[in-house]
């Protein structure tokens, strides 16, 4: 255990910042006692770097808001599809509960955006539908 140690320490030694700023951005890639010695070399060195417990990712929570309600599943499936086709990242609140129940009950299910998106996503939203045309030739609106 002691060799390894000094044999990495010695790697990281050699290594250099850049290399060990690279390094830095996965450290999950390290194992517990690489990790500890590259957090030695990196302290030694007075390089920065996130030394957050490894393998422990904290969810993001973010504020969104609502921007639609829609009673069926494939309506909203269709307006989560058009947002994030122009980029725009959306969330389906309650699609889980509304597979398993009527959604009229729950109260439909929620078309979520971040609010500096809600804009962008109604006015694309409120965009008539494109015509469209049957197989056998006839125009649908």
């Amino acid at each position: 255990m002691e060799q390894e140690r000094q044999r990495l320490a010695t790697l990281y030694a050699g290594m250099s910042e850049g290399e060990l700023q690279q390094l830095a951005t996965d450290p999950a890639s390290l194992t517990d006692l690489a990790h500890t010695a590259f957090v030695a070399e990196m302290s030694i060195r007075g390089l920065a770097f996130d030394d957050s417990p490894r393998g422990t990712d904290e969810p993001e929570f973010q504020d969104l808001v609502t921007i639609r309600l829609f009673i069926g599943l494939p309506d909203a499936l269709l307006a989560k599809g058009s947002l994030e086709s122009a980029g725009i990242e959306s969330f389906l609140a309650d699609d889980n509960v509304a597979r398993l129940i009527v959604s009229n009950s729950i109260g439909g299910i929620r078309l979520r955006v971040r609010p500096e998106d809600a804009a962008d996503a109604k006015e694309l939203l409120d965009l008539p539908a494109p015509e469209t045309e049957d197989l056998d030739g006839e125009r649908d609106t």
